[in-house]
């Protein structure tokens, strides 16, 4: 990465943070969102319910519940029996994005916070981002290929929210994919900068910085002269809609 660039990135980050200081950033967007326990079996116990299984593809295995735990409490809710937990899992389903669990695994209490969130994605790329959990696919390079076709299709179609949604989900099934993270992150930019036009400051500067944390990770790697070209168009369009919204804003 030349010294240019890398002086540019930086510049970026540090404008937005000074221009977000003030704003109170949106909270994820509201979806139908599935159950933070899909995936999970549990059986009553003497305290709590005791997890029977826990699907390995589940949002709650990664998140390190297993079988064998006791669940006790569900975001500070005592769960005492298999309807209490039910109705807690009810209550969440479509509401909640994340939930702090306590258990007890051989008789020591741990707290698990479960989330919708990718795991591969926030992983490799620090987004926080809610995949279509109920589309799976065999073999993962298969799912980016839709993914990325989708994706293809939404933008001939001027539809970016949903083309940005389609590349994040081909992340999730390929998290390393660079040129998907590329797009990913140009689109995040370019709603950034749509946003900012629209005087919409707190939405902009939310998808501005998501594109950012991409356009860092994605310099940890070697690039092409024409994916280097690509950041640093959008990272001259960003600068110049973030210096007109703080024209207007004065």
């Amino acid at each position: 990465m030349s010294s240019d660039m890398r002086h540019a990135t930086a510049k970026f980050s540090a404008l937005l943070s000074l221009v977000a200081c003030c704003l109170l950033l949106p909270s994820v967007f509201a979806a139908n969102w599935p159950s933070l326990f899909r995936g999970v079996i549990v059986a009553d116990s003497s305290v709590g319910v005791r997890v029977v299984s826990v699907e390995e593809t589940s949002q709650a295995f990664q998140a390190d519940l297993r079988p064998e735990d006791v669940i006790v409490s569900v975001d500070g809710r005592q769960v005492d029996s298999i309807d209490e937990f039910a109705t807690v899992s009810t209550a969440l389903k479509g509401r909640a994005v994340l939930a702090t669990v306590l258990v007890f695994r051989r008789g020591a209490p741990r707290e698990i916070r479960v989330h919708l969130y990718s795991y591969p994605v926030l992983w490799q790329w620090g987004l926080e981002f809610i995949p279509e959990h109920d589309v799976r696919f065999a073999e993962p390079r298969i799912g980016l290929e839709y993914w990325t076709r989708m994706g293809r299709g939404f933008e001939e179609a001027r539809n970016p929210a949903e083309a940005l949604n389609a590349y994040l989900n081909g992340l999730h099934n390929v998290p390393d994919d660079s040129a998907a993270a590329l797009r990913v992150a140009e689109l995040f930019a370019s709603q950034g900068q749509e946003h900012l036009r629209a005087r919409r400051l707190a939405e902009g500067l939310a998808s501005l910085r998501q594109a950012v944390v991409v356009f860092e990770k994605l310099f940890d790697d070697p690039m092409t002269d024409e994916e280097l070209q690509r950041i640093k168009r959008q990272l001259e369009h960003t600068l110049d809609a973030i210096r007109a919204a703080k024209t207007l804003g004065s």
